[in-house]
């Protein structure tokens, strides 16, 4: 009997966690469009930031096209066995896979997986942790945050304040 409700439990939970990032994700379609912001680096730089989001393949994916001060990146947002996943082509020229590990009112977390993303910290410089804080009462405006970390403990994190434009 004991086993019946740990395992009852269990699956509420999963159901939970898959609702979650289900709701998760259609939050994140809702910046579907075109954005801009300055994003200021913790070394104390600034530059340009242009970001443009695209719903894709019937709906399963998000596109994000970026253009940091001119240099080009995508990534692109999918639910994958019901767990929301971002997949971040860089300019560092890697591919960090980062999970959702947090969902609190619009702001979602997203923590790289070392080993879904065949990257370690010892070797590779490479993005760690995307935030979205999505401004729930605000669609035109959102909050956007990464860190990138490295060997030898190299390290920056970047922010920025986005509005949309279209």
């Amino acid at each position: 009997m004991k086993n019946i409700f740990s395992i009852v439990a269990l699956l509420t939970f999963c159901f939970a966690m898959s609702q979650d990032d289900r709701k998760a994700f259609q939050d994140l379609k809702q910046l579907e469009g075109k954005w801009v912001g300055t994003l200021n680096l913790s070394n104390g730089s600034s530059k340009s930031i242009n970001l443009n989001y695209s719903i894709r393949s019937n709906g399963s994916a998000l596109v994000e096209e970026s253009n940091e001060g001119g240099v080009g990146m995508m990534t692109v947002f999918n639910l994958q066995n019901q767990k929301l996943l971002l997949t971040h082509y860089c300019a560092a020229q890697n591919r960090p896979v980062a999970e959702i590990t947090e969902n609190k009112n619009g702001a979602l977390l997203f923590k790289t997986n070392h080993s879904k993303s065949d990257l370690n910290l010892a070797e590779d410089f490479f993005v760690t942790s995307f935030k979205f804080d999505l401004l729930l009462n605000d669609k035109n405006t959102f909050k956007y945050e990464y860190t990138a970390e490295g060997a030898d403990g190299e390290s920056y994190s970047a922010n920025a304040v986005l509005k949309r434009v279209m």
